[in-house]
């Protein structure tokens, strides 16, 4: 009992903090700054569509503002299903760069992208959602690392705003400062190992037309890292997006990005043993066994629960009671929480709850393919 609490307590300190710190060392010793320089190649912008009426306008003008080439620049509106004004509106704008191509039938993000990077014109395709709001400069960003012909993927950096009004938000936030640590050491290594699909951009002909039921931010950076392109991150390339401020929202959100994951590592494990040891190594530990958290936790919980009449273990037990205690608290507090000791114990077990409904979610045959939207809390691609 006692190797088995160690083993799986291990584990989980070694997912969450041991890992960075050697992903960390590693980027140091092997790490190299990218090459850049202001090019300015022909870019497909192409956001997917589905019912957006409520952010379009913003979306429309925020893009159209971009600071890059007008004439070295288009963009496409891919509605999927659209059965509000999201079309009439874009229609009104009358901007010549800007196509709509309209699908009819409801197939997932995805299968739309899949569908529009073939008739995009662009050498490279930037990918967006229309809740993502763009700083002027973000294409030239993303752009400028594309020098190197070695990239393959660039991905820029996500920030929330409006994170400091509930528990959800705070952790959400503080989860995504963990997050860009992770991803600077791993675009040292030009193996950066998930993008965000609010703020990507690919080389056209390397696009992987990915599985439907699969997120793109997943397949997409990891398909083309298992070709031998580099995947970088780019931090000076920010996209703002509101922070959610639902629990519920945040937990559907969740469990759908979890799930497709998986999904995703089950469909694509042929495709993802032709990583490098690098490159596996960073799938393991920074997404493959996060999802089994719970899991490691709930065997935490009942090894610790049968060893308490040893001293040492019970008060490791009492340890772990006060953190769910806190955990309990920061979701009584949600709307007023300002106190780190209660919001990232709460954030902590609702990621790692959210992973284990995933895992059942997929077995009851949830599906993945589609995304739904909160106005009120914030959109999900």
């Amino acid at each position: 009992m006692k190797i088995a609490f160690w083993c799986f307590s291990g584990l989980i300190l070694f997912i969450y903090f041991l890992f960075p710190i050697i992903i960390f060392i590693i980027a140091k010793i092997k790490g190299r700054d990218p090459q850049q320089s202001d090019i300015a190649p022909f870019v497909s912008f192409i956001i997917a569509l589905h019912n957006e009426e409520k952010v379009i306008r913003e979306k429309l003008k925020n893009t159209l503002s971009l600071d890059y080439p007008q004439d070295r620049l288009e963009i496409i509106f891919a509605l999927d299903g659209c059965t509000d004004k999201t079309k009439e509106i874009i229609s009104e704008c009358g901007n010549g760069r800007i196509r709509i191509l309209d699908n009819k039938q409801r197939r997932g993000k995805v299968a739309t992208l899949n569908r529009v990077v073939g008739e995009a014109k662009g050498e490279i395709v930037v990918f967006s959602d229309a809740n993502s709001i763009h700083q002027k400069d973000t294409l030239r960003k993303l752009i400028r690392n594309f020098s190197d012909q070695k990239v393959g993927c660039v991905c820029g950096r996500l920030k929330y705003t409006g994170a400091d009004s509930t528990s959800v938000g705070k952790g959400e936030s503080l989860y995504w400062r963990y997050e860009h640590f992770v991803k600077t050491q791993e675009s040292k290594l030009g193996k950066l190992l998930i993008t965000n699909g609010s703020i990507q951009a690919l080389r056209k002909h390397l696009y992987p037309y990915p599985d439907p039921e699969i997120a793109d931010d997943f397949s997409v950076p990891l398909l083309i890292q298992a070709r031998g392109y580099k995947i970088l991150y780019e931090p000076q390339a920010v996209v703002y997006e509101t922070a959610t401020q639902s629990l519920k929202e945040e937990f559907r959100q969740k469990v759908r990005i979890v799930s497709q994951g998986i999904k995703g590592a089950i469909r694509l494990r042929k495709d993802l043993l032709r990583l490098r040891a690098l490159g596996l190594f960073e799938l393991l530990f920074h997404k493959l066994l996060r999802w089994f958290i719970p899991f490691f936790l709930i065997a935490v919980f009942a090894f610790n629960l049968t060893l308490v009449q040893d001293k040492l273990y019970f008060y490791l037990f009492i340890l772990q009671l006060i953190f769910y205690f806190f955990a309990f608290i920061g979701f009584l507090l949600q709307y007023s929480n300002k106190i780190k000791v209660f919001y990232i114990p709460f954030y902590f077990c609702l990621v790692n709850f959210a992973s284990l409904v995933a895992f059942f979610w997929l077995l009851s045959g949830g599906e993945t393919r589609m995304w739904e939207k909160a106005y009120s809390t914030r959109s999900n691609k």
